[in-house]
């Protein structure tokens, strides 16, 4: 008693038993083999007679248990495969053109059917039922629960608080942020799209530690916020191990840490060492919106080899800087663009691709965006705007942003500070002939403190040097939130800075040595005219920190900072007036290894002085001759 394969057919043989040859005369295509004496079935009613040995107990070979077939579909039909919706109907126009406007439907050459994705069952079924075509009962129940699932992500991309608690985060999450956490995890590929200033980094960083096993992890940013990263980390979650790859020398052995970071740059050279982490974060991701790109190609690979259910996050505040199309890489990063039809279904849909009479695509276009946008709030994208969250924010939001300058300007600064060190250790030495001390006795370094004002003169031209190493990492930034529309004020101190910035960026800006009518007419233009026309004014510190209102923005860049919070303050204050409806954010870009980073601490300090004078309390000291000591002491 046996069933088996031959020749194609399906083959059992068995005693003769009344009951049981009545039964398999039911099975479709069973005949009688009187020379084999043997019954046969087609392969197509494989199932019935798997069913039928099982039942009465016969040997099953081997080939015929694992035996797949292709069932056979009637010319008109709906069903599941390999995770897509496949259509089958006999050419009609009609029915043609109501088919292309199911979201993500793509024709199959190899099928010869059209194909569609599970989260367009909802539609897939209404055109079924429009045009009387069969659809499997299991397609109905997977359509509700999609339907669910999409509608529940659609919620909490626009929600503003959850429950998110974080025991090993060393500081609190905002409300909206915990509901970024929440959405991100839950979706675990997705992106996060907040505006600018909103906290895309935290939140991409306890979405990382929120979610069980996602180390190690490896977060993908521009070059120049390398660090900025790892300074984030060690802010947020200092128990973490991380390390950087800055070249193409040297790359940390696995094992050796919790996060990895690494600019776009050099992805490509260490491609196979960044496969098959747990977790990957690609922070300003609209880096990777052409397809064609060497970074692009090599995120995309990357990402493929994070684990089924890890944890793959976009960060950018500005996904899409000119057309739809832009979105195609991104969502293939996040191995979403399945869900939009794969690529060729994204373009037709959304990007309104069509050939031209040379027979070239063009994929410049868009069509059917609030499909687009409600789909990806369905699937992998949350985004809030600080009008959104406004009553979550500070008036003023303070960013700083730690960045490495360009090689040459780096050197150029190098030299500048070196040249600085040896006049002030010289300058020492003069103090110590004249008392007859050693040069590092206490009346020397007093006397020194008490010369600091003279010596700031040239601590100014380290500021000017390290503003002009860090100038692509300013313009990158500024393009970035001109593109997403919105106005900046930039704040500069040198003459020279202030007028490369503003012959930069449209040429408005507020200095000295402008007449009243000038700077009225910069003024005017910055806040009535759009953002294309006006999108940025450059600020002399000293010349415009007091007097003008410029609430057209609520984006401060301090490309360089002044000595005093008061200064700091009374500038992003131009911003910050009545009219303004917003809160601001002043971003302050410090590049890596240079005097920036000491005069933000110091005015930091500043603040905590000015602080206790007016509410009581402890200070440590924070005299601006701590600048000139620091340098003494390198």
């Amino acid at each position: 008693m046996r069933l088996f394969l031959k020749d194609d057919h399906l083959v059992v043989e068995f005693p003769y038993d009344a009951e049981q040859v009545a039964e398999i005369k039911g099975i479709d295509g069973a005949t009688w083999d009187r020379v084999a004496q043997v019954w046969r079935a087609p392969v197509s009613s494989l199932e019935e007679m798997r069913n039928f040995a099982a039942k009465h107990r016969f040997e099953i070979d081997n080939e015929v248990l694992t035996l797949t077939i292709q069932k056979k579909r009637p010319s008109r039909c709906v069903y599941l495969d390999e995770g897509k919706l496949i259509l089958r109907f006999p050419y009609e126009r009609v029915i043609i053109k109501a088919v292309k406007q199911v979201p993500g439907i793509t024709w199959d050459p190899d099928k010869k059917a059209w194909q569609a994705p599970m989260n367009s069952a909802g539609e897939v079924i209404s055109w079924a039922k429009s045009f009387d075509v069969p659809v499997d009962s299991e397609i109905y129940s997977h359509a509700e629960n999609i339907n669910d699932i999409l509608q529940k992500l659609k919620d909490a991309s626009r929600s503003t608080d959850a429950n998110v608690e974080i025991p090993t985060l060393q500081g609190e999450l905002l409300p909206y942020q915990r509901a970024g956490v929440m959405y991100a995890s839950n979706a675990k590929r997705s992106f996060i799209a907040d505006e600018m200033g909103l906290g895309k980094t935290i939140q991409a960083i306890a979405t990382v530690e929120y979610v069980w096993d996602s180390y190690p992890a490896v977060v993908v940013c521009p070059p120049s916020l390398v660090l900025n990263w790892a300074k984030e980390y060690s802010r947020w979650l200092p128990s973490r191990t991380v390390s950087t790859v800055t070249n193409r020398k040297s790359f940390p052995d696995k094992g050796t840490y919790d996060v990895l970071v690494i600019g776009y740059s050099n992805i490509q050279h260490w491609e196979k060492m960044l496969g098959g982490h747990r977790a990957y974060i690609f922070d300003e991701s609209h880096y990777c919106k052409t397809p064609t790109a060497a970074r692009t190609k090599a995120a995309i690979k990357m990402a493929k080899t994070a684990h089924k259910d890890g944890i793959v996050l976009c960060l950018t505040g500005t996904p899409v800087t000119n057309r739809p199309a832009e979105y195609a890489s991104q969502l293939d990063i996040l191995g979403r663009l399945k869900d939009f039809g794969g690529l060729w279904g994204f373009y037709r849909r959304y990007c309104n691709a069509y050939q031209d009479n040379f027979g070239q695509w063009n994929i410049s276009g868009h069509s059917h965006l609030d499909e687009l946008n409600d789909r990806l709030r369905g699937t992998c994208y949350i985004r809030r705007t600080k009008d959104q969250v406004l009553s979550e924010l500070p008036p003023v939001i303070h960013s700083p942003v730690i960045v490495e300058g360009t090689s040459s300007g780096m050197d150029e600064y190098k030299k500048a500070e070196r040249d600085i060190i040896k006049y002030l250790q010289e300058r020492a030495r003069e103090i110590a002939l004249e008392l007859g001390q050693s040069p590092k006795a206490a009346a020397v370094i007093a006397k020194i403190k008490a010369e600091s004002n003279e010596h700031l003169v040239r601590l100014s031209v380290l500021r000017r040097l390290s503003a002009k190493a860090k100038m692509p990492v300013i313009e990158e930034w500024v393009k970035s939130r001109v593109d997403d529309g919105k106005k900046v004020v930039i704040a500069a101190h040198h003459r020279e800075i202030v007028d490369d910035l503003a012959r930069k960026f449209g040429g408005l800006k507020i200095q000295g040595g402008m007449s009243v009518e000038e700077v009225e007419e910069h003024k005017k233009k910055f806040q009535s005219l759009p953002v294309s026309e006006a999108p940025v004014i450059v600020l002399s510190i000293q010349a415009a920190k007091t007097g003008h209102t410029l609430t057209a923005a609520q984006d401060v860049l301090f490309v360089e900072l002044p000595w005093t919070p008061a200064d700091v303050d009374q500038t992003y204050s131009r911003c910050h007036r009545i009219g303004q409806q917003g809160s601001v954010t002043a971003t302050y870009v410090l590049a890596s290894g240079t005097i920036d980073e000491e005069i933000y601490s110091l005015i930091e300090r500043k603040r905590g002085v000015v602080t206790a004078a007016v509410e009581g309390g402890a200070f440590a000291d924070s005299d601006t001759s701590q600048l000139v000591l620091a340098l003494l002491d390198r």
